[in-house]
């Protein structure tokens, strides 16, 4: 994972190693839990616990920053086993939530949740997964962009961007405007935007700020399907028409749309109008190609329109909202007739997007056609925008046969239940141009399937109709369109839209008809006097002749009724009829889409409309009650589900508030700040109903005064370092909705609210403390005063200083007159009218050797007394109110105080404490005795003075850990105590060595799946010699799959910890190399521990995977350079297997050494030596045979060393090491197995002589 400096406590800014001080720069960690075979038991001290295989893909790490400032550190590891951590900026204020519910990660500041629930700020702003996919990471964008929009005519006007970022478009037509916030100023645009800490509303006019999201791209035979080549033979082939292709661009050298594009342009960023990507030119030549690379077989279906392409999404094939907003505004401008967009969000939309809202703003007024993909989503309701806009002409598609792809996105549109699809076409293996300009492309053509591809056949057709009537505005067009495409059996229009498009027909016909009405919608409560819906159907007759037309519902439904079942059009004019749709003939919970049919005196049908309706299901008051720990209302943000939703709706509640709710089985929890049980404390309340069933009105009371203490008690004296609750509501069929809160330590006290237990589904709570030994303890006239470091605070090694104590009053330069505080502990009291800069530099000049600050009101005060990375020159600490009031008693008669340091703790307890089903309504203090717990004897190497970071993520069956580095001194060892977990439950570890100025991790070391017992004691040893590449669990391994593809992926830096795995992140590239060889020919080679071999010969042959790592000299004193050759038997799997490991021989090495990594020089030295291949594999095998030489000169020169077998696969060797001339053995080891199976390893400077 990524290592952040903000993330552990430590030297660099050491305050974070005091009490409650680690919290100032709150970091927060995510590991996803890990479904891995069962671990065995744990083993005797000798050993550390069992570990299980996991494999995924290779670690991404990633790093995001949210409009907030708090910066998210995301590393996608193996299988589920994610990373996030979370860095505070300065100034923030409350905590971090990390929420999951399915399977997006969403990480909210307590700042943003008001906002997030007033609906004034885009979730997707928060949505980690969404903005990673999206290249919103800080390795891919310096800036967040953002849509920000403003009452109606505002942005016209507007005033200078927010500070920390700049505007980058005006887009009037939803009067809004695109915002880049630079990353590094985040902070300071979040504070110009947010009005108060717990503001509702944001700042500077701005109705509400959305993420300025990226949408995708979602011909032979499909052309004559839509009947277009009878519209050309008629005459119509779009000429004298304009269609703009807003898409990824066009190959305008291709000979198919060659002198067909009259205007072009890039709202891509760094990217010409070029076609890299090739979905732009299919598209164009779908609407207008000349077939001219294929004799005209491949033509388009409206050859004689002219183009105007706008390149909205980039070669890697997506773009931004604003500027896709931006060219639809261009394109108009330009004059298109119609506008074609292949392209939309995966987020469902009822219309309300800015993307859709600029649709319909433009659509306006006589405003182009725009036709617009449903997108590849494949379910209901999963239509997004601009698809959802209102006067969007909205695209399905079907296949040759015109049965419904499977990838095409249904409606109805999500909340409003809005009727789309508007209209199918062909969008499956539709072959059109092939862009040129696509790296590797092979041909003039190629298929692609999609509503993309469905998408320009109807932009064609709309040119055409525009071409045979000119005087046509879009909305008629899209009418006509709708109203005579070829209705589809079997499928409703929520489906697939009125039916699949039909150029000839659109063309020939002299009746065209109102396309779709809007959608009936009767919400609950129901009753007989709710409103019977009337829908106006417009008929017009461009004829000569009268036409008579039957009509008729395509349902016997007797709610369904029409004012006439005849109906008379006269030529050249139009007429109206009524459908009627009578809710109180409709049971509950109807949602129906269906079509009113006309057919003339043949009984041929001559249009149809469609229509749709919704009578929502019976609904409850659900009222939410908020009352704090005195029984009084209280404001806050709730957080409510449904069993099973993987959608967590925020509701604001000041006091109370009432919804209305479909019936069913709802979970409700929030966050509070409450008062402690002393004056001076400040609290959190978790208060939570697990399990609602709603059935009728119904109140829930979330009450802070029935609520619990939470708190730890620990067989030696500690000082809370981590504290953490964590709530998952479980559905029977798995979906976990879950709220992590790693509480900030400005709090002294935790409470939970007792809960009935739940009756369907799972529910869980636990707390978890990471409790240390007391790196700050101060002493006044006797009494131990407890006390919590500052930022920045200056920490001495283990210290005591005897200090004599000044009361200075609020700290001001002003309070210094008539005291000497010159050699003294200066005591003061917290004021915000002295900035803890100022009081830090009056103590100072006034000659102090401590500063000591007396909170002045509830809770813990956690200030930043330095700038980041540095440290203060004398140690400043804080004191609770109560404790201080003794403090300044003590300060004001001169007494002395005594102030104790220790940099780094010698013992920690990891402790959880679980409730399963319910809170209980008792007392909620966890005490374990010591034969609860197992010890774990860590021992930390190193051969120099180091930095390093590390923690224990406990990983609860329903998903990820939470938690935080803490800074680790290497070389040392620490004793850790540790609550087994039960179940599925899991402990896993990550430690890190840092650089030299403590900026990022130089070597990371991550453990399996580790399983305590209590009473036990175990030991692990980190970054301990022999350091080379294996295979650890922690990681995936190699592996083939039925394609006859090999990947592999070897941690080159892994210790001899068992079930550890290694590496250098930040340099991994630089340092690694592998190179795949079958046989003797080269396959592939490249940079890192990664790669892959495509496309294998089925048949079994010999491989060789080389991997060469190496790392300075001058930083590391062993490993500093190692070689390692696999040999191994790989070919076809058998059938039905989709993906196999391939067992490798490892080498592990067991060798007695110092903390520094050396043993003594001119003894004997018994090296261990084992090799089999990866022990969680089903069939695992031991190496039947190895070598082993020695090296004392670092390569130069080797002899062969004696191997002793000791059982199958293991070996010693008894190495008389030099007395002299020779600093560092070094190993180079060959073992042969079974089945093909060798590895050879050459380690250059393997462990030390001293």
């Amino acid at each position: 994972m990524t290592f952040s400096l903000s993330s552990v406590p430590g030297r660099a800014r050491p305050a974070r190693a005091g009490r409650r001080a680690l919290l100032l720069a709150t970091s927060v960690a995510l590991v996803s839990g890990v479904v891995l075979p069962a671990a065995g038991s744990a083993t005797a001290a000798s050993q550390p616990p069992s570990a299980a295989a996991r494999h995924g893909a290779e670690v991404r790490d990633h790093t995001v920053t949210l409009i907030t400032g708090d910066v998210v550190h995301y590393a996608d590891g193996p299988g589920d086993r994610d990373t996030v951590t979370v860095d505070r900026p300065d100034g923030a204020q409350g905590g971090v939530h990390v929420r999951q519910a399915g399977k997006d990660i969403h990480v909210i500041p307590d700042e943003a949740a008001p906002l997030l629930a007033a609906g004034k700020l885009d979730r997707r702003l928060f949505d980690i997964t969404a903005l990673i996919a999206m290249g919103y990471d800080d390795q891919h964008a310096s800036g967040i962009p953002l849509i920000a929009t403003y009452p109606p005519g505002r942005a016209r006007s507007l005033p200078a961007a927010p500070d920390g970022s700049s505007t980058v478009r005006r887009l009037e037509s939803i009067d809004g405007t695109a915002l880049r916030a630079a990353k590094g100023e985040a902070r300071a645009f979040w504070s110009a935007i947010s009005r108060t800490e717990k503001s509702r509303s944001l700042d500077g006019g701005m109705t509400k700020l959305w993420l300025d999201g990226k949408v995708e791209a979602t011909l032979k035979d499909s052309v004559p399907q839509v009947n277009a080549p009878q519209a050309w033979a008629a005459g119509f082939d779009g000429k004298g028409t304009t269609v703009a292709v807003l898409d990824t661009g066009i190959d305008a050298d291709h000979p198919d749309v060659k002198d067909r594009v009259r205007q072009s342009r890039s709202f891509v960023p760094g990217e010409e109008v070029d076609d890299g990507n090739g979905h732009g030119t299919h598209v164009a030549s779908t609407i207008a190609g000349s077939g001219a690379a294929s004799d005209g077989v491949n033509k388009g279906v409206a050859p004689g329109a002219d183009l105007i392409v706008g390149k909205v999404l980039s070669n890697e094939g997506s773009g931004a909202d604003s500027g896709i907003i931006e060219a639809m505004e261009w394109a108009k401008a330009e004059g298109a007739d119609v506008v074609s967009m292949s392209l939309g969000s995966s987020v469902p939309d009822d219309g309300t997007d800015p993307m859709a809202q600029a649709v319909d703003a433009l659509s306006a007024d006589g405003g182009p056609l725009f036709v617009i993909a449903a997108g590849n989503a494949y379910g209901a309701g999963t239509i997004g925008s601009p698809g959802s806009a209102a006067q969007a002409l909205t695209v399905a598609a079907v296949d040759k046969s015109d049965e419904r792809a499977a990838f095409s996105s249904m409606g109805p549109l999500v909340r409003s239940h809005g009727l789309k699809p508007d209209l199918s076409a062909p969008g499956v293996d539709i072959n059109a141009a092939a862009s040129q300009s696509v790296p590797g492309i092979e041909g003039m053509y190629q298929q692609m399937s999609g509503t993309s591809m469905a998408t320009p056949h109807v932009a064609g057709a709309a040119a055409i109709l525009k071409q045979r009537h000119p005087d046509w505005p879009g909305g008629r067009i899209k009418d006509a369109l709708m109203s005579t495409s070829k209705e589809l059996p079997g499928y409703t229009p929520y489906e697939q839209g009125t039916g699949r498009l039909d150029v000839k027909a659109a063309v020939d016909t002299t009746i065209e008809a109102t396309g779709s009405v809007a959608v009936a919608s009767y919400d609950w409560p129901h009753s007989a006097d709710d409103v019977v819906a009337e829908r106006t159907l417009t008929y017009r007759n461009t004829g000569d002749e009268d036409v008579t037309l039957d009509l008729a519902t395509d349902t016997d439904a007797a709610a369904y009724t029409l004012s006439t079942p005849e109906l008379n059009v006269p030529a050249g004019s139009t007429a109206e009829a009524v459908l009627s749709i009578d809710p109180s003939k409709l049971a509950n919970d109807t949602r129906f889409s269906g079509q009113v049919v006309a057919t003339d005196a043949s009984g041929a049908i001559a249009a149809h409309t469609g229509f749709a309706v919704n009578k929502e299901q019976e609904l409850y008051d659900l009222t939410l009650r908020l009352r704090d720990r005195a029984g009084r209302p209280m404001d806050g943000t709730v957080v409510l589900a449904a069993l099973g939703d993987t959608q967590l709706g925020l509701v604001q509640v000041a006091g109370e508030t009432t919804l209305r709710l479909p019936p069913g089985n709802y979970t409700a929890w929030t966050s509070a700040d409450v008062d402690g049980d002393r004056p001076d404390s400040k609290a959190v309340a978790f208060l939570s109903a697990p399990e609602t069933i709603l059935d009728k009105a119904t109140t829930v009371t979330l009450d802070a005064s029935k609520a619990r203490r939470i708190a730890v008690r620990t067989p030696k004296e500690t000082e809370t370092r981590q504290l953490r609750y964590d709530m998952a509501r479980t559905s029977p069929d798995g979906v976990v909705q879950r709220d992590a809160y790693q509480i900030p330590l400005t709090y002294d006290q935790l409470w939970a609210s007792p809960t009935k237990k739940v009756t369907r589904g799972g529910f869980s709570f636990l707390t978890r403390w990471r409790q240390g030994e007391e790196l700050i303890d101060l002493t006044a006239d006797g009494h131990d005063v407890p006390v919590t470091a500052q930022g920045g605070s200056a920490v001495a090694e283990d210290s005591e200083q005897r200090l004599t104590a000044v009361f200075a009053g609020d700290g001001a330069a002003a309070d210094y007159k008539g005291r000497s505080a010159r050699g003294r502990a200066v005591v003061i009291t917290r004021s915000d009218a002295v900035p803890p800069a100022d009081r830090l530099a009056n103590a100072l000049a006034a000659g102090a050797k401590a500063l000591l600050v007396v909170n002045d009101g509830r809770g813990v005060a956690m200030e930043s007394y330095a700038p980041w990375g540095e440290q203060t020159t004398i140690p400043v600490a804080s004191v609770q109110r109560l404790a201080g009031a003794t403090l300044i008693e003590a300060a004001r008669r001169g007494r002395q105080v005594t102030l104790d340091q220790k940099e780094f703790a010698d013992y920690v307890y990891d402790l959880v404490d679980r409730h399963d089903g319910t809170i209980p309504d008792r007392p909620l203090t966890f005490a374990p005795s010591a034969r609860q717990l197992a010890t774990v004897k860590n021992t930390f190497y190193g051969h120099r003075a180091t930095l390093g970071g590390g923690y224990r993520y406990d990983i609860p069956d329903y998903g990820p850990g939470i938690g935080f580095e803490e800074y680790e001194k290497f070389p040392g060892t620490r004793t850790e105590w540790v609550t087994p977990l039960p179940g599925a439950s899991f402990w896993y570890e990550n430690h890190s060595v840092l650089n030299a100025d403590a900026s990022d991790t130089a070597q990371e070391m991550r453990s399996g799946e580790l399983d305590y017992a209590a009473g036990r004691t175990y030991r692990d040893d980190w970054f301990a010699p022999v350091v080379a590449p294996r295979l650890g669990t922690a990681y995936w391994g190699p592996f083939r799959t039925a394609y006859n593809d090999v990947q592999f992926n070897i941690t080159p830096w892994t210790d001899s910890g068992e079930g550890h795995s290694g590496s250098m992140p930040a340099d991994e590239y630089d340092t690694t190399s592998y190179a795949f060889y079958q046989g003797g020919k080269l396959v592939k080679k490249g940079a890192g521990r990664a790669g892959n071999a495509w496309d294998l010969p089925a048949e079994k042959l010999p491989y060789r995977l080389v991997i060469d790592s190496a790392r300075d000299e001058a930083t590391w004193k062993t490993s500093t350079r190692t070689h390692t050759e696999w040999n191994f038997l790989s070919g076809a799997l058998p059938e039905g297997t989709e993906r196999a490991d391939i067992p490798l021989l490892q080498l592990d090495y067991d060798v007695d050494t110092d903390l520094a990594g050396d043993v003594r020089a001119g003894t004997r030295v018994a090296l261990g030596l084992g090799s089999g291949t990866q022990a969680w594999l089903d069939g695992a095998v031991r190496a039947t045979g190895a070598t082993l030489s020695v090296s004392y000169d670092e390569g130069r020169t080797w002899s062969a060393a004696e191997l002793r077998g000791n059982s199958p696969g293991q070996w010693t060797a008894k190495l008389r090491t030099p007395a002299k001339g020779a600093s560092s053995v070094s190993l180079k080891v060959r073992a042969t197995g079974p089945g093909g199976l060798a590895v050879d390893q050459e380690i250059i400077r393997a462990f030390g002589l001293k």
